[in-house]
C-alpha cells in the first residue's frame, strides 16, 4: 500500500483530509481521558464552538514541543479549564471577531532566536558588517601574538567567536569603543 502521508512527492490535495483540518468533536472525545473532560467537550459543543475553534484554542494554550498542531494533550488542557473559562471566552470572542481569518489547522511554528544568534534576522547589515571588521581584527590581533601571518581573504566567523564579538559590541555601544577597549586598533 502506497503511504501517502510520508511520501515527499504527494500534493496537499492527494494527502490524507485528516492532516489537513481539525478533528471533530467525536474524534476529539477519543483524546480525553476523564468523564469531566468528555462532559466539558460537550459543553464547547453546546455553547456553539466549532472544531476549528476548539483546535485553534488548544492550540494557543498548550502546543507540545516539537508539533505544529494540537495534540490529545492540547485537548485535555483546554477542557480542564471548560468553555466558560475566562480564557475560552476571550479566545472565542477573538476568532468571531470581524476580519479574523482561521489559520491552517497545522502549520509549523516559527523558529526563535537568540539575541546573540548570528542568524537572527533583528540583526541590521550595519551591525553584521562591524561584526565581521571586528572579527577580521581579532584574528590579526591573535596572529599576531602567535607570531604567524595575518589572515588574508574572507574566512567564514565560527559561530562561538560571532558571539563573543556580538556581547562584547553590545557591551561598548559601538565599534570605536569595543575596539578602543578591547586593543584591537592597531590590527588593521
Amino acid at each position: 500500500m502506497h503511504d501517502q502521508a510520508n511520501d515527499p512527492t504527494a500534493t496537499p490535495s492527494s494527502l490524507p483530509a485528516a492532516t489537513l483540518q481539525a478533528p471533530d468533536f467525536k474524534k476529539v472525545r477519543r483524546y480525553l481521558r476523564t468523564v469531566h473532560q468528555r462532559e466539558a467537550l460537550d459543553q464547547f459543543a453546546k455553547t456553539g464552538w466549532t472544531p476549528a475553534e476548539l483546535a485553534e484554542y488548544a492550540r494557543s494554550m498548550y502546543l507540545v514541543p516539537g508539533q505544529t498542531k494540537p495534540t490529545a494533550a492540547s485537548y485535555q488542557f483546554v477542557t480542564e479549564k471548560g468553555a466558560d473559562h475566562e480564557w475560552a471566552r476571550e479566545a472565542l470572542a477573538t476568532m468571531r471577531a470581524p476580519g479574523f481569518t482561521m489559520p491552517p489547522f497545522d502549520r509549523p511554528v516559527p523558529k526563535q532566536f537568540a539575541w546573540d544568534d548570528p542568524d537572527n534576522p533583528e540583526h541590521t547589515p550595519e551591525l553584521r558588517a562591524e561584526i565581521e571588521e571586528m572579527a577580521r581584527l581579532w584574528r590579526n590581533r591573535e596572529a599576531s601574538r602567535r607570531a604567524q601571518p595575518w589572515p588574508t581573504g574572507d574566512l567564514a566567523i565560527p559561530r562561538w567567536l560571532w558571539k563573543r564579538l556580538f556581547r562584547l559590541r553590545n557591551r561598548y555601544h559601538s565599534l570605536e569603543d569595543t575596539l578602543q577597549v578591547q586593543g584591537l586598533r592597531g590590527y588593521a
